[in-house]
């Protein structure tokens, strides 16, 4: 679908029974730190809404809601992130190249609408990448800090 995306990543942490209290604790102080609502927080998922607030801006003022998981795959330890992309996004970016196929001889028309649609898609969809490999990166450090 249009509105979900998914973005993983492979932690360099060594597979536990016991969960993963430390990595998710540490997605958790991100979640906060960037002014997310956290929903559902376990030993190997956080899950958390996203917000659209004047008093409070954010990284997670384009996302309906999202989960971080960590899991093992072929041996090893995923940290795979799932978004949903608010729909007015998406909406806007269709209706503004809409507008602009069907007003071929004055497309820039359909302009203002892919802009304020597709470039905060594109935006959100970059940022949300780059903070997950943040938390990865500091997922791996743990192990370094002791």
């Amino acid at each position: 679908m249009l509105f979900k995306y998914k973005f993983a990543t492979e932690i360099k942490r060594p597979i536990s029974q016991d969960g993963y209290a430390k990595e998710i604790k540490i997605v958790k102080n991100y979640i906060d730190e960037k002014k997310g609502i956290i929903v559902l927080n376990n030993n190997n998922e956080l899950a958390f809404k996203g917000t659209y607030s004047n008093w409070r801006p954010n990284i997670f003022s384009g996302v309906e809601s999202g989960k971080f998981t960590i899991t093992t795959e072929k041996g090893r330890l995923k940290l795979i992130y799932q978004i949903e992309i608010d729909p007015a996004l998406v909406y806007l970016t269709i209706i503004g190249i809409a507008l602009s196929c069907s007003f071929y001889r004055v497309w820039f028309i359909g302009m203002p609408f892919i802009g304020l649609g597709g470039i905060n898609l594109l935006i959100a969809l970059v940022r949300h990448n780059a903070m997950l490999y943040s938390i990865e990166f500091e997922i791996d450090q743990l192990d370094k800090q002791k």
